[in-house]
């Protein structure tokens, strides 16, 4: 049998008025329509099961049955298989598709004397073992019980098609001439070994096979979490290792690399390598091994190269999401299937021959191209990632690509280029942490802000930065708040930001209305933090002053005069020598308050001039306290014409400040709670005057509390921080330990019957003594049994010597004998309450055997209406 597309004819003849036809027009005519419909289906449909053509076993009365639904199939040759019924002897060749399902009760063995199906029915020349459905009334026909584990073999739908031989054409009668060709649908069934030869010569359902597993190992790649707190992130090296310690945990560049080795080696022809995606694993690679050593000595910035990693793992698991849905299978071969399609077995399993859709039903190219630019962008990325440090602070807008075109923006570590810029998105406006001069786009409206990338602060000095960021949220109108800590002196509000709000993370930025955290050390920036809401006075002190006030005045380091003649500059005539200033220049070089630093380093303030001709020293003042809200009260006295400071009365207070409007060596003035220095000199010996004030604020006593209640003390001064919280952990964690529920006996006794032999033992023994002994009480378990702290000698004996250290009965065994120091089973601890108060020698007779088993404790009866003592105590009644 030869395949119909094995020739195509492209050619046929128009026919003249009364022309005689030879054969061979007339069967060139039908031989290009009918190639000219197979080639429709198979390059333009696509070839395989569209639907249906199920099978399943039924019961009839006369035994087995087996029932393929109705459905429609194409084979590589053009074929179109549907399922379809003889109308009535009467009507031969005439058939219904107007059927739900066909149904055979019978088998027969197939041979393939008339197709010669060939090689696909045959070994070495000699035709497979083959089985047929048939109906009761065919020939040879047998029902199915008869095969012997009918139900186990594969079932195929075959196209049976061969020209029936000529018969003798009559003296009178020659309607027959011409060859019949005959198409049968006939369902067959093979042997595991037979169809594994077919699927040798079927290179589409090989192919697809071989998808599938790969698919099966393409799963999507998720970042293990980082989690800030007061123990891990403290210093640098802390904070550069936690990120480390994620990825390396996580598996994540490991699992990365043989995701993307096995979509190059597996998806070759899809990718279309060329020199822009040639060689991706051995970018990947060396860009990796570059990028990603353990971290150093010093400070290796890990906390960004998590962000590269967390743009390599979106992209990942988008090219695998775009593979998966390519699913396209342009100009099918003729030989893989040209007359058959694989059903599978009854129970499910077995071979099938899915739908190979023709890339007319879908975006071919254009998820080919997809495809491709997800790889160049793996690339872009791993090539682009640079950390630069001092470049000058900017930030961004960012976004959703849902909402807006030209979002995701990109952020400041990552150098532009043109690949970066190709693969990042098909905008031509993308904003990128690079833009140029005179183009900022926090100067435009966009939709779909939800967040901001911050960059250009690496290595910048901290307080100057922090007031950059502030003044810019001022400027700009941007919706996030900020906040500084420096790692030199802020530990302790550090510790405390992480405990009160434990989801601090990194994003390379802040969410829109969330909170900014800029990290320094030594006031040199190094990192940032954020959070997805808005952090509003840290301390929760808006207001606040303390009972007793002190207000303090002093002479301000310049004239009134000298400030008049600096704001009326701005009306009068420039200055002949020197840059004619147009602000007031305030710097700031020292700060603290009871000897803790506000700042780190000196911090400028300019405040215009139009300002100062407006409003004189409250322009200063107001400057003042907007840069420094947790400090002291900065104020002016028009009447007295001086510099008001106001502080909590027993605080100590140290402020320098210069005024560098002129001159950069201009003299520094030291205001404290004891006097003003100049220069380090005494300036004036009258110069401070102070008056106490006194007041109640419902805040201050919320900032004692908060500052001043105690965090996690113990009674063993410190030495096993932390451990506590660990141990009362590991108890909750037991609680719903897998080996403590289910079916399992619970952690927390119900009943005698829950708890472990050894201890049940002896507790059954204590209750046969209690009941021979007949004096009236009540029997309570108590202690380590009924909050879960117990161990037992079952637990002890299988788990004490484990090798697993991360099991949770190990820890909690080891920490037990840590804090403890128990490392034998945990002993039944008994209360009993008497009825009577005379029975307590009785009930001390009774119990005195089993003193050395178990803890015992005898109560009294109630006195007066008053609880016993088991009564204010957790226990179980046995």
């Amino acid at each position: 049998m030869s395949n119909k597309l094995s020739s195509v004819t492209y050619q046929y003849r128009n026919y003249k008025a009364d022309q005689v036809l030879t054969h061979t027009q007339l069967n060139e005519t039908i031989a290009y329509f009918e190639d000219q419909n197979r080639l429709t289906r198979v390059t333009l449909t696509g070839v395989g099961i569209i639907h249906g053509l199920t099978i399943s076993k039924g019961v009839a009365e006369t035994g087995d049955q087996f029932i393929v639904s109705q459905g429609v199939g194409i084979t590589t040759d053009g074929d179109l298989i549907v399922l379809h019924k003889q109308l009535s002897e009467e009507q031969p060749k005439e058939n219904t598709i107007s059927i739900d399902e066909l149904s055979f009760t019978h088998f027969r063995v197939f041979t393939d004397d008339k197709a010669k199906y060939s090689p696909y029915f045959y070994a070495d020349e000699e035709q497979l073992s083959i089985w047929e459905f048939c109906n009761e009334d065919d020939v040879d026909a047998q029902p199915l019980s008869e095969l012997e584990n009918w139900e186990d073999l594969n079932v195929l739908a075959y196209l049976e098609s061969y020209p029936k031989g000529e018969d003798i054409c009559g003296d009178i009668n020659c309607d027959n001439q011409g060859i019949e060709q005959i198409s049968k649908l006939r369902f067959l069934m093979l042997e595991d070994d037979s169809i594994q030869r077919l699927i040798n010569q079927d290179e589409i359902l090989s192919k697809d096979l071989a998808n599938k597993e790969l698919y099966g190992e393409l799963a999507p790649i998720h970042l293990m979490k980082v989690v800030h707190n007061g123990q891990n992130s403290i210093d640098l090296s802390q904070i550069d290792k936690l990120y480390w310690v994620a990825l390396e945990n996580g598996n994540t560049l490991e699992e990365l690399g043989k995701g993307l080795q096995a979509i190059e080696e597996g998806f070759g022809s899809i990718i279309e390598q060329d020199e822009d995606t040639i060689n991706l694993i051995e970018i990947y690679n060396e860009r990796i091994e570059a990028l990603f050593n353990s971290p150093s000595e010093g400070y290796s910035f890990f906390q960004y190269r998590y962000q590269l990693v967390k743009d390599l793992v979106a992209t990942y698991n988008e090219l695998v999401k775009e593979i998966k849905e390519f699913d396209f299978w342009p100009n099918p071969k003729i030989t893989p299937f040209p007359k058959h399609l694989q059903l599978g077995k009854l129970d499910g399993t077995g071979f099938r021959h899915d739908f190979y859709k023709s890339p007319a039903l879908g975006s071919f190219e254009q998820g080919k191209i997809k495809i491709k630019s997800l790889i160049k962008k793996v690339i872009a990325l791993l090539r682009s990632f640079e950390i630069k440090t001092d470049q000058g602070l900017r930030i961004i807008p960012n976004g959703k690509r849902k909402h807006n075109a030209i979002f995701p923006s990109i952020p400041f570590y990552y150098v532009n280029n043109e690949d970066l810029i190709r693969s990042w998105g098909s905008a031509s406006e993308l904003i990128s942490f690079y833009y140029g001069m005179g183009n900022n786009p926090l100067l435009l409206e966009y939709d779909g802000v939800d967040s901001y990338l911050i960059g250009g602060h690496l290595g910048t000095e901290g307080e100057n930065t922090y007031q950059a960021i502030d003044s810019m949220i001022s400027q700009f109108g941007l919706e996030f708040k900020v906040y500084h800590f420096d790692l030199s002196v802020n530990q302790k509000e550090l510790k405390k930001l992480f405990k009160d709000h434990p989801s601090c993370s990194s994003t390379g930025g802040v969410p829109k209305a969330g909170t900014y955290i800029l990290l320094s050390q030594d006031n040199k920036v190094f990192a940032d933090l954020s959070l997805p809401y808005r952090v509003v006075d840290e301390s929760g002190l808006i207001g606040a002053s303390h009972i007793k006030v002190a207000s303090c005045s002093y002479p301000w380091i310049s004239s009134l005069k000298y400030l008049n003649n600096l704001s009326r500059s701005i009306k009068g005539s420039v200055r002949r020598f020197g840059i004619q200033p147009k602000s007031y220049r305030l710097v700031v070089n020292s700060y603290t308050i009871n000897e803790n630093p506000l700042i780190t380093g000196a911090v400028t303030l300019e405040i215009p001039f139009e300002q100062i001709y407006k409003r004189r020293m409250h322009a200063i003042t107001e400057a003042l306290n907007e840069r420094f809200p947790k400090g002291v009260v900065f104020d002016f006295d028009e009447s007295l014409k001086r510099f008001i400071i106001t502080r909590p009365f027993d605080d100590e207070f140290r402020v320098s400040f210069s005024d560098n409007t002129l001159s950069i060596n201009s003299p520094s003035y030291t205001y404290t709670q004891d006097g003003m220095v100049k220069s380090d000199r005494t300036y004036r010996i009258d110069s401070i005057r102070c008056e106490e004030l006194k007041k109640y604020r419902e805040s201050t006593y919320v900032q004692l509390q908060s500052e001043f209640a105690p965090v996690e003390k113990d009674d063993d001064y410190g030495v096993y921080t932390g451990k506590w919280k660990q141990w009362y952990d590991l108890i909750d964690d037991l609680m719903t330990d897998p080996r403590f529920t289910g079916d399992n006996k619970p952690r927390i006794p119900q009943s005698i019957e829950d708890l472990p032999n050894s201890v049940s033992r002896i507790i059954n023994r204590v209750q046969g003594s209690l009941e021979a002994s007949q004096i009236p009480h009540d029997l309570y378990l108590t202690g380590d049994w009924v909050n879960g702290s117990w161990a037992s000698i079952e637990m002890i004996n299988e788990y004490k010597n484990s090798t697993n250290t991360n099991d949770t009965i190990f820890r909690f065994l080891n920490l037990r004998s840590s804090l403890h120091k128990k490392d034998q089973a945990t002993k039944a601890s008994l209360v009993v309450v008497l009825a009577r108060e005379i029975d307590r020698g009785r009930m001390i007779t009774t119990l005195s055997p089993f003193t050395e088993l178990v803890d015992v404790y005898i109560e009294v009866p109630a006195v007066r209406n008053q609880p016993r003592t088991i009564d204010t105590i957790t226990k179980l009644k046995l």
